[in-house]
């Protein structure tokens, strides 16, 4: 009797729909700077440290281990180096991408994950001195899922738009889950990122995110120590028909002088297929 009870309680168990919980992953943008922390704002790292300024990766590695994320976009990488450093100090994968061959292959790019990196590309999105840009694209392996990030440095000076909506016209291949993220250099009302907002969704306007309204109204960019006044240029972008955005937080205030940006972290899960 006991022997058939418990074969009809096994029966029983296994009937009807399961609801499994969404994969939950968490992302990271985050431009380090070179290591240089938020000293002369507004230079270009190069001339920074020709000025006598030290790298040092120590700060900005802690800083990105206090987010506890999963997949990081750096930006502001001086060459495989600084990447490889970074991500083996973290225990994590990680592909790098320099700017240009030429006036930009001294920095550029870096995807850290804690998943298996599939694949990446890097493609340029502009050129001339001082102005050569690429993004970086990289397929993650989350679960049994693709995920596709984009990590994007704009840059501040070209006022056309154009680096974005060549990054956007890429994005039109991806038919799975998406994030775009990184310095755009453009605030929020900028016409330069409206290419962006027609495609993804800025998770900070996603009102049942936790975090989001602090962090859509909080400034990413450093000045003399202290957020500057409206200057949010980094943003976290994703396609909301595959991923659902469960929070939304800035990095904590006791790692901000690691650099002259604010990293901006959210934590997503993966819908059902």
């Amino acid at each position: 009797m006991l022997r058939v009870l418990l074969i009809v309680a096994l029966i029983l168990g296994s009937v009807g729909p399961t609801t499994a919980e969404p994969a939950l992953f968490t992302v990271m943008t985050y431009n380090i700077r070179a290591g240089l922390g938020y000293c002369e704002p507004d230079r270009n790292p190069i001339e920074v440290r020709g000025r006598g300024h030290a790298m040092d990766l120590r700060p900005v590695i802690g800083a990105i281990r206090s987010a506890n994320a999963d997949v990081i976009a750096l930006q502001e990488v001086v060459g495989e180096v600084q990447a490889r450093e970074i991500a083996t100090a973290l225990g994590l994968k990680h592909v790098y991408a320099r700017h240009g061959a030429t006036n930009g292959n001294w920095w550029g790019l870096a995807v850290l994950s804690r998943y298996p990196i599939e694949s990446h590309r890097a493609d340029g999105t502009s050129t001339g001195r001082g102005n050569t840009r690429s993004d970086l694209m990289a397929v993650i392996r989350i679960g049994d899922r693709d995920v596709t990030i984009v990590n994007v440095h704009t840059d501040k000076d070209l006022k056309d738009g154009a680096p974005i909506k060549r990054t956007v016209e890429r994005l039109s291949v991806v038919k799975g889950p998406l994030i775009a993220l990184g310095d755009f250099n453009a605030r929020p009302k900028s016409e330069r990122i409206a290419p962006m907002r027609l495609r993804l969704t800025d998770v900070t306007e996603i009102s049942t995110a936790k975090g989001a309204d602090d962090a859509a109204r909080h400034a990413t960019f450093m000045r003399e120590a202290q957020p500057a006044r409206g200057a949010r240029i980094d943003y976290i972008f994703v396609d909301t028909k595959f991923l659902e955005v469960r929070e939304v937080r800035l990095l904590d205030r006791t790692h901000w002088p690691a650099s002259d940006h604010i990293g901006v972290i959210a934590t997503i899960a993966l819908k059902g297929k």
